[in-house]
Order: structure tokens, then sequence, then C-alpha cells
């Protein structure tokens, strides 16, 4: 079944979301890939959320996909 265009807007918006999240990880991973002090170790946890946050993203990406997941109109 095609998605209606409300959940096909979701779906880019979810999709694009997680893309943004993943590329901010990788460069601040990036920035911070010579530090080897206690803030780096906090560094890589708060990247290391961000991936995990952008899978989930993904995921409801593929939730909204596969009819599962609706945009509903606004009251």
């Amino acid at each position: 079944m095609p998605l209606t265009k409300p959940n096909q807007q979701l779906r880019r918006e979810l999709k694009d979301l997680g893309l943004d999240l993943e590329q901010a990880a990788s460069e601040v991973l990036n920035i911070t890939k010579d530090c080897r002090d206690v803030d780096a170790i906090a560094v890589l946890k708060l990247i290391a959320k961000m991936y995990e946050h952008a899978d989930r993203i993904a995921a409801l990406a593929d939730e909204v996909r596969d009819g599962k997941v609706t945009r509903a109109k606004p009251e």
C-alpha cells in the first residue's frame, strides 16, 4: 500500500534527521579523535548515544514505510 503524502513527508523528515545526527556524530568524532583525556571519554559516550538515536530514527522511518506509524491530521 503506498504511503499517504503526510506519511511520505514524515518518513523523509525522519530519514533526514537520522542522517543529520549521524553526520554530526561523525564530525564530533573527527574533532576529538586526537584527544586522550577524560573529556574525550565523555565525548565518545555522547557520540555513541547520538548513533543510537540515529538508529532509532531510522527504525521509525522504516515503521512509517511499513505502515506501522502514521501521521494523523491535527485536530
